[in-house]
């Protein structure tokens, strides 16, 4: 029985984020300076994302941390996915993401310098490379990549077939 008590899977913590591409399809990553409670984290990649504040929705928070992490201003293009992952501690997030773009006139310069050691565009090469190296924070962040790749050949496709 599928409606029963057991199947609920209950979820306290929220994360909203961004997948920002290039055009060459090179993804906007954060490195971690590590924080007092969670120096595990430290000299980890991945995209700018971070805890749903009280009040807030996942959408205000996915273009705050864009802002806190990346120095960028941001436009939410499309909703990605929404993962449910696990902290060391046992405790379940849920991680809710979106395809984003920065507007116009703007440069990498991270607001958060207390907590993002560096902000920049890594190609799909150098993303694999620090995946299998361990370097990358979480499996997720793969995962959200592979997401922002598909809806961006969708959205070139679309985009192509609405001049043709």
């Amino acid at each position: 029985m599928q409606h029963g008590e057991r199947t609920h899977v209950p979820v306290e913590l929220h994360a909203g984020g961004v997948v920002i591409l290039n055009e060459r399809g090179d993804i906007l990553l954060v490195r971690e300076l590590g924080v007092p409670g969670q120096m595990d984290k430290a000299g980890l990649w991945h995209i700018p994302s971070g805890s749903v504040e009280d009040g807030e929705n996942p959408q205000d928070t996915a273009v705050r941390e864009a802002w806190e992490e990346t120095g960028l201003r941001v436009r939410l293009v499309k909703y990605l996915n929404t993962y449910l992952g696990q902290f060391s501690d046992g405790a379940f997030v849920l991680r809710h993401i979106w395809l984003a773009e920065p507007l116009p006139g703007q440069t990498v310069a991270p607001t958060f310098i207390d907590e993002v050691a560096e902000a920049r565009y890594v190609s799909r090469e150098e993303f694999t490379a620090l995946y299998e190296g361990g370097q990358i924070r979480m499996y997720q962040t793969k995962l959200f990549y592979e997401d922002a790749l598909r809806e961006r050949g969708r959205l070139d496709l679309q985009s192509e077939e609405a001049n043709a």
